[in-house]
């Protein structure tokens, strides 16, 4: 076995001595194959590689798959199918750090390709009274997103509708209260949110920014409002096409019309907070 181990390697040693005019880093694979390329990292049990051709993408491959690598300095590693037989230094191997930044330089690149139009769907909003549907377009390079929501809002319940909280006092004092109804009719929620991505891994961001809402909400009762907050979240890419948010915001809202008669004084804020999930599709 071993003397058959001697014969390939001599075998691979002798190829190279024939292609030595190539002032370039050489890969040999077990299958046969020589790649001419540029060595990027050769980690615990990967390679990764880049080929010589113009804006060429980074390739890993199992180490497993590759008998011996030559750098165009003239330094050669030796592998068998589990450990290198020649021991490589310690800085050619990849640290955590560099490893996170190549998987991030490889997802960006990757990322560039994708659309940066995304129509999408609030899927739990449905059981709150709302159905919403946004467009958000992506700039500078994804980092930033402007989004337009819309809303078709409808009493799906009826307990927080216009007579569920009111009694009234009759002519000899007795309180009595009004039978629960649902407010009828639908009505329009819209806004605008911008949100600032960040990159916290591959396919993952943070995102934070100003949320803007404006309509007539017929869960509550028909109360028309505009509100402001700050909401921040995550964001995910789930291959070419899906994506998916989850955020909070914090803010307030002022009441412009409650809907229906009330003491309440329009004039005031209110303290308003919201939590959004959104399923989206890169268009």
């Amino acid at each position: 076995m071993m003397q058959l181990r001697a014969l390939h390697i001599l075998f691979v040693l002798l190829v190279m001595a024939g292609s030595s005019a190539y002032a370039q880093d050489q890969l040999f694979f077990r299958k046969g194959t020589r790649v001419p390329c540029r060595i990027i990292a050769i980690s615990e049990k990967t390679i990764t590689y880049r080929d010589t051709v113009p804006d060429a993408p980074l390739i890993t491959v199992p180490k497993t798959d590759v008998i011996l690598a030559e750098y165009k300095t003239g330094q050669v590693y030796i592998f068998s199918s589990e450990t290198a037989l020649v021991a490589v230094p310690a800085e050619v191997f990849e640290s955590r750090e560099q490893r996170k930044e190549r998987k991030m330089k490889e997802w960006k690149l990757k990322e560039q390709e994708l659309s940066d139009n995304i129509l999408g769907f609030y899927i739990p909003e449905l059981l709150f009274g709302r159905l919403t549907v946004s467009y958000e377009r992506l700039l500078a390079n994804k980092s930033v997103g402007i989004k337009i929501p819309v809303s078709l809002t409808y009493d799906s319940f009826g307990a927080l509708a216009q007579a569920s909280a009111n009694s009234t006092s009759n002519n000899t004092g007795t309180v009595v209260s009004s039978p629960i109804t649902r407010t009828k009719g639908v009505n329009f929620i819209t806004g605008v949110d911008i949100s600032y991505y960040y990159d916290l891994k591959p396919e993952l961001k943070y995102y934070f920014g100003p949320r803007i809402r404006y309509g007539t909400d017929q869960m509550l009762g028909g109360i028309e409002g505009l509100s402001f907050q700050l909401q921040n979240g995550i964001f995910r890419s789930r291959g070419k096409k899906m994506t998916s948010t989850i955020g909070i915001g914090f803010g307030f809202v002022k009441v412009l019309d409650f809907g229906f008669p009330t003491n309440r004084d329009t004039r005031q804020v209110y303290p308003w907070g919201s939590f959004t999930w959104r399923l989206g599709f890169r268009l």
